[in-house]
Parts: C-alpha cells; sequence; structure tokens
C-alpha cells in the first residue's frame, strides 16, 4: 500500500502492484477510505459517502468480549396492592384506586454482580 498526501494534506493510499486494490466489503475497488466527502473544504459530512457508512456501521456492530452484558437477577411474582392513593400525582388506575390487587411479575437484575 503505498501513501500518497493530496494538495490540502489529506492522506490518500493507493494499492501497489505488489498488493490488492483496496475494496469495500462488497467488493466495490475505492481508491481512498481515509477521507470524507464534504460540503467544501469545512463543511459538514456527505451522506452519500458510502466508504465513511461503512466504515462507521462495521465499527458500531464490532463486538469486544469486555463489553458483552453478563446481565445476573432474580424476579418476583405476586400481586400489587395500593395502600394510599397517589391520585394527586397521576391518572394511572393502578396507582389512584387503593384496595386493588393487581397481579405482578417484577424482574431485577445487576450487571455482573
Amino acid at each position: 500500500m503505498h501513501t500518497t498526501r493530496g494538495n490540502g494534506g489529506e492522506t490518500h493510499q493507493r494499492a501497489g502492484d505488489d498488493t490488492q486494490a483496496l475494496t469495500t466489503q462488497q467488493g466495490v475497488v475505492i481508491s481512498d477510505n481515509q477521507n470524507s466527502l464534504k460540503v467544501g473544504a469545512r463543511g459538514p459530512t456527505l451522506l452519500e459517502d458510502f466508504v465513511l457508512r461503512e466504515k462507521i456501521n462495521h465499527f458500531d456492530h464490532e463486538r469486544i468480549p469486555e463489553r458483552v452484558v453478563h446481565a445476573r437477577g432474580s424476579a418476583a411474582h405476586g400481586y400489587f396492592e395500593l395502600t394510599e392513593t397517589l391520585e394527586e400525582y397521576t391518572t394511572a388506575k393502578i396507582l389512584s384506586e387503593t384496595g386493588k390487587q393487581t397481579p405482578l411479575f417484577t424482574r431485577f437484575s445487576t450487571v455482573a454482580g
């Protein structure tokens, strides 16, 4: 891979004679994946830049084993019965009707203890 600089100092990579061509994940040959399409020299990046979108998508979906969540938890089932009305704060019947029993299942979980 040969690296050159553009007129603005940006990096351009080119495949040399001894290496394979630089391609996207779909096999489309590209000449550069180090620069983004922009509106002007300092403008916003364009959504038409499919190479940048592909790189961001690949980065966002990368699986990092240290970040995999190992959730642990427990659960409770039974019923919920309101003893004092909360109708001054909400219009939800479950929180405004006292004495009514509502079936309930709740899961409590933590991440890796």
